[in-house]
């Protein structure tokens, strides 16, 4: 940590405060969230908005993202190979379930939707793409955590503050373990009502010619649709993720 320049790593911990903010911050709110300065976050918001980073509302003098990260993370997905790879396997899988897709990746210890396609149907369930959340917070995403080394499991799970998003929800870290050690033992995950109430995600992983799982795909919809079609549903998406595997070139 000693090699890291205070200034860079200070102007990157801004921009995350607009991830879970409202769309603008001021520098009182910034000084406080940052524990520095006004002056000091002044001096780096000056900076950001000379480079595209940040832009101030000439009515309020508040701050918000600029549109340089925008060019920046349009660049990102399209870089990314398992985004394109994936694809076409993606609109196969929707044409089959008629319900949401979503592409998930792990990014150090965070989970990323990098990708989705939407139900059809009017009534549906839909996902923030590009947004960051925890691990064991999804059935894509819990299907990345299970498969990972048991030492990497316990850095994301020591000392987690468990949310409960529905009566649902996982209450301990020893349920989630069990959770993993079930998701890899069976080699798919099926959660109702976990994460949102009245929603069904079956979720799968995808991997390597390491043998390494480098993405999960999930397939999400109302629970009153998608639980009455789980067999047929399963069978569809672990015949994607094993093609898409195999393509990659894995060899069970």
């Amino acid at each position: 940590m000693e090699n890291l320049l205070s200034s860079v790593r200070n102007s990157c911990r801004l921009l995350k405060e607009f991830l879970d903010s409202p769309k603008e911050l001021g520098v009182t709110e910034l000084s406080k969230r940052l524990h520095l300065s006004k002056g000091t976050v002044h001096k780096i918001l000056t900076t950001l908005e000379a480079e595209g980073f940040i832009r101030q509302n000439a009515k309020t003098k508040q701050y918000t993202l600029g549109y340089t990260l925008l060019e920046l993370g349009n660049k990102v997905i399209q870089n990314h190979d398992i985004v394109d790879f994936s694809t076409p396997y993606l609109r196969h899988l929707l044409e089959q379930t008629r319900e949401l897709v979503t592409l998930c990746i792990l990014d150090k210890t965070d989970a990323i939707y990098v990708a989705k396609l939407d139900s059809p149907h009017p009534i549906r369930f839909n996902v923030e793409i590009y947004r960051r959340f925890p691990p064991y917070a999804t059935s894509g995403s819990r299907v990345l955590l299970a498969f990972q080394a048991a030492a990497f499991q316990e850095d994301v799970l020591r000392d987690v503050e468990l949310k409960q998003y529905t009566p649902q929800s996982f209450t301990s870290v020893e349920e989630i373990k069990e959770n993993l050690r079930q998701i890899r033992e069976r080699g798919y995950e099926i959660s109702c009502n976990r994460r949102n109430q009245g929603v069904t995600g079956i979720a799968a992983p995808v991997f390597d010619a390491t043998g390494q799982v480098v993405a999960a795909v999930s397939v999400i919809g109302p629970s009153d649709r998608v639980q009455p079609q789980t067999e047929a549903i399963l069978g569809q998406l672990l015949k994607t993720t094993a093609d898409m595997s195999e393509q990659l070139g894995y060899r069970a």
